[in-house]
């Protein structure tokens, strides 16, 4: 009973978040007799056959992983719904032939992580147009489809932003090892971050910010360069745990001490690195639910025919973010570890 009132209520709070995004649905004539007529061409998805496909960035990650386990045990419940996982190699290319793929073997609804937002936006329009319903995953298509399911990344940002300024007394040196460029992840808790630091903490200095392209090995080169060229050096933004995890055995090895590392995320081996004294602390987010939510956002779109095709702007669903630092660390439970 319990499982089926929290899905019961994610539904109804993506209801309400689709019915926000349709707020401007033209009113020509001719446009809104179409909308309605695409609007009311639903199917049963809880009866009929039903494909579903997840493309994450890339799948050897740990929140795609989560993300994928999420979907798994909620689309599971369901006998006439076959979900298949593909990878996107971290690849714009790649994952622009995988759509096509799946558009022409007329998939019931895609689950996307774009890996760049401007070169999986035709993608996603050629799917919407096609009639399947697109959600994307925390790194959105510069497109309007039929929902975004994401962390919170501005607000990521501007928590990080704001522990350092407090921490430091306002004063000090950052980092940033950032996403790969066009991921919209990314760019977002860049925006929050430095927003932040320009409003509220004029006097921290962001002495460099390169990429590390989401992975621990890369950022791990980028910070022990890092460590080299600059002396002084007061706390690190990564924009995913992995990097921050990267950056942490960088700083470890090189014996530097009182560094803060913040990552964005709350994967098990970051919380690890956190009790461990490695990282400063993560904004958590259950990826698992986020992937039951991604899920559940796909078959309310195809039971309901609401997509993009009849929206104004994307409709986004934001997990609740937790702030972990060594503090509050058992607040994230063994169940709750991703």
């Amino acid at each position: 009973m319990k499982k089926k009132v929290v899905s019961l209520f994610l539904i109804g709070a993506m209801t309400a978040a689709m019915a926000a995004g349709c707020g401007s649905i033209e009113t020509d004539s001719s446009s809104s007799s179409d909308a309605s007529a695409e609007a009311a061409a639903g199917r049963d998805a809880y009866s009929e056959d039903i494909k579903i496909a997840f493309l994450p960035n890339v799948i050897g990650d740990s929140c795609a992983a989560a993300w994928a386990e999420g979907m798994e045990s909620y689309l599971g419940s369901f006998e006439n719904v076959t979900f298949d996982v593909y990878d996107g190699e971290a690849s714009v290319d790649t994952e622009v032939q995988i759509m096509d793929e799946l558009i022409n073997q007329q998939y019931d609804a895609i689950i996307l992580q774009a890996t760049d937002a401007a070169g999986l936006a035709a993608s996603a329009d050629k799917a919407e147009a096609a009639g399947i319903p697109v959600i994307t995953c925390n790194l959105d298509a510069d497109t309007t489809h039929t929902a975004l399911v994401a962390a919170v990344d501005i607000e990521a940002g501007e928590i990080i932003a704001r522990e350092i300024g407090e921490s430091t007394g306002g004063e000090g040196n950052v980092l940033i090892i950032s996403a790969t460029p066009g991921a919209t992840k990314g760019e977002q808790i860049d925006a929050g971050f430095k927003q932040v630091l320009e409003e509220e903490y004029p006097n921290i200095e962001i002495l460099d910010e390169q990429s590390g392209e989401w992975l621990t090995e890369n950022a791990n080169t980028v910070m022990t360069d890092f460590l080299t060229k600059y002396e002084d050096i007061d706390a690190v933004l990564c924009h995913n745990d992995a990097m921050a995890e990267g950056a942490a055995e960088a700083v470890n090895a090189a014996g530097r001490e009182g560094i803060q590392i913040w990552g964005v995320d709350g994967e098990s081996k970051m919380l690890d690195y956190i009790e461990q004294g490695l990282c400063t602390g993560t904004v958590y987010t259950d990826c698992r639910e986020q992937g039951i939510s991604c899920a559940q956002m796909a078959m309310f779109a195809i039971e309901s025919g609401v997509t993009g095709r009849v929206m104004s702007e994307t409709p986004v669903v934001k997990m609740a973010p937790i702030v972990v630092t060594a503090d509050n660390l058992s607040e994230i439970t063994e169940d709750m570890r991703w």
